[in-house]
């Protein structure tokens, strides 16, 4: 293999190393030995003197066939008495120079070079059964040769394909016991960073993560958080206590690893040594130990968590994300997609836990105009690398297209970034491709990949359906259909399915009831063939029967058909809670269901909740009968022109709005329990009762618009303090109960301005996602 390589720096000398290392591994006497090795050590001193870095080619010659004497080496290293000493103080002087000549190079870089995968797993099963147990033991004589070897056989294991059968039952088991006997040894140092470098290795690959929990190795990285077999509060060096942070954020990438680090209080662990570690270490390498926590934190954190976290106030936060940030961009611009250790796929898993915040996602797309456009491109890329089956990154790379597809996926909710999707048309043909693709929709559904993904064909349908104009139906096709139309659809979580099913089999009774599981075969719901079917009974339905649940909000297929149903096509949602749900609707979910009649089966026996909710649907349906024989509606109509007739006491509701004063009106607020800040901010907006009435109305049309210029108004008049949600909500709850107590026409109204804005041209509906602009 060497003669293929053209070293750059003295190349007849590097190539008579490479032949003099040949010709020792077949010596046969002590004196030849002896003299081989010396002049072997002078060349190699001579060739690494500017380091291997500057020498690459060469460095993959020595990679590719010291092997061939670590038999001798082996042999002389344990020949330590009198008459071998000589030999063996040549054999450690030579191996210590090699490994230190090692320790200054990237392997990963060296071994990149190969335009084949062949010469790399030829190298890793070369190696991997030249280690031995009686290397690691508590005299330090072999420590040269395993420097040696690990480095080697790590990097060789991250550019080939590499299960269980293909490494030593038991090696994993004696590195364990070596470094924990010897983790906080300075002496050893070395040799614990090149075995922590090794299962790092490990930890990358899915396919090795139930050995390294098999051996127990999270245990032991979970202990030494805290020092915890040590009886000291001891630390190790920055390199060792980076390395273990490091193993455990590649094993939280794997959702099997997540469940066991989680059931070792992983996190509460992070939070004991925080303070140790600050103090053990400079502040520069600190920060390169909270990178790891945040990258850790976000990976093991549940959704929900993370939904609540808040980055308006947290300083140190904002800097982690900032800086996943800019570590992928950095990846991105990398010929192989690493940046200082991490392959982009590790930054997008983390971002991808990250942005199920919206606040999160918003405030950092937002504020990265890079980011975006780095992300369609990279999926773009990584498309046609996945597409060649023969690629060295094989897992990862498949890992990497999944990450982008769910990513986009959270950004496509926002409409703000609708223009952008939709300018780029290698990405939209590449998003459709996907869509449709099945060659990848199983292989990265496997349960070793990242948690909290959905497939690649989910995803990316996904995506489309966000981008989906709101389709609508003619009144005289509605009209053919009105005899087959289901009344009700039901929008649900399967945590929700027992409560889901007995609502069905009830409520069936009453009105006709759409529901997936009905369409799907083995009752498989929500599967990826059931879009185009829960999509057009959402546009046939009148009513979409949203069974509430933290479930429900964790899930992106349930936002992606709210979001469907209320933004595309104005559908009246009715949310309903089951009888034992503590949950309170929050963030994305509590904003679009805000001010809408609930039902909560936990408040009143079943068969009457039952009644109440086929009564609204019944009534709705009766609404929409009305709305559809009203006049076609033309871009010059007016609210005047309305066929609504309005009944004399009615009226004299409103007229007696009219004469609410300032005082009538702060006193509303109040009895209401209106947010203080909230009263501060809009009270001097109102000078009449019949005001907040037109205001109820025009913020039920533009909902999101007057989320945001609220929202933003608050951060202004209030110093940057966030407005909270539900403070927010409750003051919409309460106009709208304003406007449905003192307006009966209200109901009326809302179906025909439903109605009204479908068939509105495209220019005039507002397509930009406010709340984006945060």
């Amino acid at each position: 293999m060497s003669g293929e390589i053209i070293s750059a720096q003295n190349p007849l000398v590097n190539d008579e190393l490479i032949e003099n290392l040949k010709s020792l591994s077949v010596s046969q006497s002590l004196t030849t030995y002896t003299d081989g090795i010396r002049k072997l050590h002078m060349q190699l001193k001579h060739a690494t003197q500017n380091g291997l870095s500057n020498n690459i080619p060469f460095a993959f010659s020595m990679a590719a066939n010291l092997y061939r004497i670590v038999p001798l080496l082996d042999k002389l290293l344990s020949n330590d008495d009198k008459d071998g000493y000589n030999n063996f103080i040549e054999t450690k002087t030579f191996l210590d120079t090699l490994a230190h000549a090692f320790e200054n190079v990237c392997f990963f870089e060296i071994f990149a070079m190969a335009k084949a995968t062949i010469p790399i797993q030829s190298i890793f099963h070369k190696y991997i059964f030249l280690l031995k147990e009686n290397y690691f033991t508590d005299d330090d004589k072999y420590d040269g040769l395993v420097n040696c070897l690990l480095p080697i056989i790590s990097y060789a294991s991250i550019l080939t394909r590499i299960t269980e059968d293909q490494i030593p039952a038991d090696l994993l088991n004696y590195l364990l016991k070596f470094t924990k006997r010897h983790w906080l040894s300075q002496h050893r140092e070395k040799v614990i960073k090149n075995i922590l470098g090794l299962i790092k290795c490990c930890s990358i690959n899915p396919a090795l993560i139930p050995m390294v929990i098999r051996h127990e190795w999270p245990h032991a990285c979970v202990q030494w958080l805290g020092n915890k077999d040590s009886g000291t509060g001891q630390r190790p060096s920055y390199t060792i206590d980076y390395y273990i942070c490091l193993i455990i954020q590649k094993m939280a990438r794997h959702a099997n690893c997540v469940e066991i680090l989680n059931q070792l209080n992983c996190l509460k662990r992070l939070d004991e040594c925080k303070e140790l570690m600050r103090k053990a270490h400079t502040d520069s390498e600190y920060n390169c130990l909270h990178l790891l926590f945040g990258m850790i934190y976000a990976l093991l954190m549940e959704s929900d968590e993370i939904k609540q976290l808040s980055v308006s106030n947290n300083e140190r936060m904002c800097q982690v994300i900032n800086e996943i940030v800019l570590y992928t961009l950095e990846a991105c611009r990398n010929e192989r997609f690493f940046y200082k250790c991490f392959h982009v796929a590790e930054m997008l898993g983390v971002l991808s836990k990250l942005f199920v915040n919206d606040d999160i996602l918003l405030k950092f797309v937002n504020e990265d105009n890079q980011l975006f456009d780095f992300l369609s491109q990279l999926l773009i890329d990584f498309n046609n690398i996945t597409r060649d089956t023969s690629r060295t990154h094989q897992p990862v790379n498949d890992e990497t297209l999944l990450t982008l597809t769910n990513l986009l996926w959270s950004i496509s909710f926002h409409e703000c970034y609708h223009e952008k999707f939709e300018k780029n048309a290698t990405l939209m043909n590449v998003v459709s491709d996907l869509s449709i693709a099945t060659s990848l929709s199983v292989t990265t559904q496997m349960k070793l990949m990242p948690r909290d993904m959905c497939s690649l064909k989910k995803a990316a349908e996904g995506i489309l359906w966000n981008l989906k104009p709101a389709s609508s139906p003619s009144s005289c096709q509605i009209s053919d259909e009105k005899t087959q139309q289901p009344l009700a659809m039901i929008s649900y979580s399967h945590s929700n399915t027992t409560f889901c099913r007995e609502l069905v089999e009830n409520l069936s009774a009453h009105v006709p009831v759409w529901v997936d599981y009905k369409q799907a075969k083995d009752a498989v719901a929500h599967s990826d063939d059931l879009w185009e079917e829960i999509a057009r009974a959402m546009e046939l339905a009148t009513a979409i029967v949203l069974i509430v649940s933290k479930e429900y909000y964790n899930s992106k297929s349930c936002r992606q058909e709210l979001s469907y149903a209320s933004d595309a096509l104005k559908k009246r949602i009715i949310p309903i809670y089951p009888g034992d749900q503590q949950y309170r609707a929050s963030g994305w979910l509590g904003i679009r269901i805000a001010g809408q009649k609930y039902i909560h089966f936990g408040r009143k026996p079943f068969a009457e909740a039952i009644e109440e909710l086929s009564s609204v649907i019944l009534t709705d349906q009766k609404l929409n009968i009305v709305t559809l024989t009203q006049p076609t509606v033309t871009s010059s109509s007016s609210c005047a022109t309305h066929p609504i007739k309005m009944i004399d006491e009615e009226n004299k509701l409103l007229s007696a709005m009219k004469n609410w004063t300032t005082k009538d009106i702060r006193k509303w607020f109040e009895d209401n329990q209106i947010h203080k800040d909230l009263i501060t901010l809009l009270i001097d907006q109102f000078h009449t009762g019949t005001a907040l009435i037109v205001y109820a109305r025009h913020l039920k049309l533009f909902y999101r618009n007057e989320y945001i210029r609220i929202f933003k108004n608050y951060l202004k008049i209030f110093h940057g303090k966030k407005m909270n949600t539900f403070d927010f909500i409750q003051f919409v709850d309460a106009l709208y109960r304003l406007r449905s107590d003192y307006d009966p026409n209200s109901t009326i109204e809302d179906s025909y301005e439903k109605q009204s804005e479908q068939q509105l041209p495209p220019t005039i509906k507002c397509t930009n996602d406010p709340i984006t602009r945060l």
